[in-house]
């Protein structure tokens, strides 16, 4: 499901989380949004159905209300609908000229009354509404601003990209079409059904190495797709390999015989090898029935043109605006008269949840997957309803098939892996964070649950690694920085554990631990040219000056032993341990071999991680 975050991206923030994806544990945070509902008998969807909220949590209530403020702002800033012109309506029917006079009515006045986050939120998705409305209509001119505006709002939001490609193309120009489709693939480079327009617009422009390149690539993210394989056999046609364009063509139709148009791009091919007879029998058959593709964001324009729902639509723009017990009301009327509709079963659980029925929501929830197996949202709010009630072994199943679902869904599959993780399957939680990561190099509570997993199984530089990318993401992050320090101390990477530790005390120079850490390994190091004990005693001396406990007393025996002050690495190594006494009654062996070592005026040298 995607949704439109109006949230700017911040430093480090991936383009998955900018365009939505959360990291919450299960049995915390908000449930998911009302889901899209598929029309019937000729209903189409309303406003909320198709672009869905998202909420941020956002802990402290100043900070939520500072955020709401900016985040009206922004929207406020960059949706206007005085920029966007308003076609004429005149050849569409009464009824479509109603709905778009509606969804722009109530744009206009979600954009006049947008203060609160979720006004906003509420503002920003009525607008898209309104755009996709114009481009289901091929009102080209007015989608193409309100495309523009959104892309500003929501620069890492894949959809807002595939749409503008969509329009370019179905607009004839191809050049900016190819431009879309390269944007588009920069936020998701495995997307099939852009693969495959990228390739047509190629086909289309005579560059059949890219085509032929973009076609290849949707192949091996979906290799049963017949749109790919078609693709590769219209090029292989055009660079005049005969038999390998035949070979194509026969396969798409044994997969996809429906797609009757390949009947004339085999007969094409066989009268070019010299077949005029089995030519004839294939053009013949040609009904010039396209080949289908997988395209969710496609199919989910072509919603915009059937007819709306009034009472679901009136049901939804109630929960939106907190009326949770009219929304109530109307989502029980419809389930009167349809009980199979798991669509409104899950709203109604997300009314029911917000009005404090646990027990009801779940049952809700419940029917929604027994109508529709497959309804990931549903497995996973229940997932969610469970672990809060303790029953975390069934919510933990439900986790894993919402996952299992939408496997793009990075939320969900985080939140499989942290239920993986509390159930002990160490093994499964990694595996499934590692392919969070390779899916979005930039997912911050991934990788910072995966650095968690490799220290806990002992593998201290492999989480180094995840660590830095953290380090990079989350600058100001003073525990991140801190722990790369320290695991690449423990991994023995010592010119790296003082870089990383350099960072952070630029970043944060009044922190103990950093300064403190930083003077062990410039004094103990067994690399000389990370040494530096007349540095290592400055900060040492600041540590204990601060907090003179056990520990930074015997640092700063050890960085005067490095500064060749022997006399004073006794001193201080002896305080350390009359500490020690008085504290535990006794000293520590390693503590006393210290000692002796700074008595016989040599350095403490780290093997591989004394800390």
């Amino acid at each position: 499901m995607y949704g439109l975050d109006i949230r700017p991206p911040e430093d480090g923030r991936s383009a998955r989380d900018a365009a939505g994806t959360g990291t919450r544990q299960p049995g915390s945070g908000p449930p998911s949004p009302p889901a899209p509902r598929k029309p019937r008998h000729g209903a189409a969807p309303a406003a909320s159905r198709v672009l869905c909220l998202i909420f941020a949590g956002v802990t402290a209530v100043a900070a939520q209300e500072q955020q709401a403020t900016a985040d009206a702002r922004r929207v406020r800033a960059l949706l206007s609908l005085e920029a966007v012109p308003e076609p004429s309506l005149d050849h569409l029917d009464a009824e479509t000229r109603g709905q778009i006079a509606g969804d722009r009515l109530a744009a206009t006045d979600a954009l006049g009354a947008a203060v609160t986050d979720e006004e906003a939120q509420y503002a920003a998705n009525s607008f898209g509404d309104l755009c996709l409305r114009y481009l289901h209509h091929e009102l080209h001119g007015a989608a193409a601003v309100c495309l523009a505006q959104l892309r500003l709002l929501a620069p890492y939001d894949f959809q807002w990209a595939y749409y503008e490609l969509l329009l370019r193309d179905a607009a004839g120009d191809l050049e900016r079409a190819r431009l879309s489709a390269r944007a588009a693939l920069e936020l998701r480079p495995d997307d099939t059904a852009t693969l495959i327009r990228t390739g047509d617009l190629h086909l289309a422009g005579g560059d059949l190495d890219a085509a032929e390149a973009a076609y290849a690539r949707a192949l091996e993210t979906r290799p049963e797709s017949a749109a790919a394989r078609f693709g590769l056999g219209r090029v292989a046609m055009d660079r005049g390999r005969i038999e390998q364009a035949i070979a194509a063509f026969e396969e798409v139709l044994a997969s996809q015989p429906e797609g009757s148009v390949v009947h004339h791009h085999l007969g094409m091919a066989l009268r070019a090898n010299g077949d005029a007879a089995g030519a004839r029998a294939q053009l013949a058959l040609n009904r010039q029935v396209p080949i289908a593709i997988v395209d969710p964001l496609r199919d989910r324009l072509q919603l915009f043109g059937a007819k709306t729902e009034a009472r679901f639509d009136r049901a939804v723009r109630a929960a939106r605006s907190g009326r949770h017990g009219e929304a109530i009301a109307l989502y029980r009327e419809l389930l009167a008269e349809d009980d199979a509709d798991p669509d409104v079963h899950f709203n109604l659980a997300r009314s029911l949840i917000e009005t404090g029925e646990q027990a009801a929501a779940e049952d809700r929830l419940r029917r929604a997957i027994d109508v529709r197996p497959s309804h990931g949202a549903a497995h996973f709010n229940l997932a969610l309803l469970l672990g809060r009630t303790g029953r975390t072994d069934e919510g933990a199943r439900h986790l894993e098939r919402a996952a299992d679902i939408d496997p793009e869904n990075l939320q969900w599959r985080l939140a499989r892996a942290r239920a993986r993780a509390g159930a002990g399957n160490a093994s499964g939680a990694r595996s499934e964070l590692e392919a969070i990561v390779r899916l979005d190099p930039g997912a911050v509570e991934a990788r910072r649950l995966l650095a968690a997993l490799l220290l806990e199984s002992g593998e201290p530089i492999h989480a180094a690694d995840h660590l830095a990318a953290l380090a990079a993401l989350t600058p100001d992050d003073l525990r991140v920085h801190f722990n790369l320090g320290l695991t690449r101390f423990q991994s023995g990477q010592f010119a790296a554990a003082r870089e990383a530790l350099e960072t952070a005390l630029g970043r944060f120079p009044g922190d103990l631990a950093v300064r403190h850490l930083l003077a062990r390994i410039l004094a103990t190091s067994p690399d000389p040219s990370v040494r530096d004990g007349a540095r290592a005693v400055e900060l040492a001396q600041s540590v204990v000056d601060e907090q003179p406990a056990v520990d930074h007393l015997e640092t700063l025996a050890m960085a005067m032993a490095e500064a060749g002050r022997f006399a004073e690495a006794v001193s201080w190594q002896q305080r350390a341990l009359d500490r020690e006494r008085k504290a535990t009654g006794g000293n520590s062996p390693q503590r006393l071999d210290r000692l002796r070592l700074y008595e016989a005026r040599e350095p403490l040298r780290a093997p591989g991680g004394e800390h």
